[in-house]
């Protein structure tokens, strides 16, 4: 008794592409053609002028050839009171390689602002390039301040006086004690400035006042 087989050999054809396909997108995975993982810490952050900021970034690939982290910013002309370094990269075949890199802004001010964008690339054992990045946004955090040549007593009470971020709502707080603070006027800043009349003043030996950003 004879048996005969036959082969499909449409189907067969699309199984060997298949796996011809399979097995050169895992080598191309394994040869490092997938782009770097980028981390920077943190992503963004508020500094107080004058202040010091640190960022840390890190790139790394699991095979290839990991190049070095660059950085740019936003604003422009990178910061000449801002320094960026970065430590390795650049190896022939790098088997869970990474690099290190710190950028330092000293004096921070609005000039130093703005976002900044790290890029690391990978080139793979079988070639190509792909590339990675990441940002931090930097801000200078808001503040107020009392201004005395704006503050003094009058007929209808007591006038203060803040600056401040122009369109942000101040707060100000009024206590006898400097302990226990009741809001006596809420404002939205314009031109820079917020300037109120505390009348309760007029029947109180002394009051001390603060203000806020909310």
């Amino acid at each position: 008794m004879e048996e005969t087989i036959r082969i499909d050999r449409s189907g067969l054809r699309k199984m060997v592409i298949f796996l011809v396909f399979g097995l050169f997108f895992m080598a191309n995975a394994k040869a490092g053609l997938l782009a770097p993982s980028l981390t920077v810490s943190p992503a963004t952050t508020n500094v107080s002028k004058g202040d010091t900021v640190t960022i840390c970034v890190q790139s790394s690939v699991t095979i290839g050839v990991l190049s070095s982290i660059s950085c740019q910013f936003s604003g422009g002309s990178f910061p000449t009171n801002a320094s960026f370094t970065a430590v390795g990269g650049g190896a022939l075949i790098d088997l869970g390689g990474s690099v290190d890199a710190v950028l330092t802004i000293t004096n921070f001010s609005a000039a130093t602002a703005g976002t900044y964008t790290f890029s690391s690339s990978t080139v793979g054992l079988l070639g190509g390039l792909l590339t990675s990045t990441a940002t931090t946004k930097m801000s200078v955090t808001p503040t107020v301040t009392g201004m005395t040549s704006g503050s003094t007593m009058t007929s209808k009470g007591f006038k203060i006086q803040f600056s401040g971020p122009t369109g942000s709502n101040l707060v100000i707080q009024a206590s006898t004690d400097m302990k226990h603070w009741t809001p006596i006027c809420t404002n939205v800043i314009t031109g820079g400035t917020v300037t109120w009349t505390d009348a309760a003043a007029m029947t109180m030996p002394g009051r001390y006042y603060r203000a806020m950003l909310k």
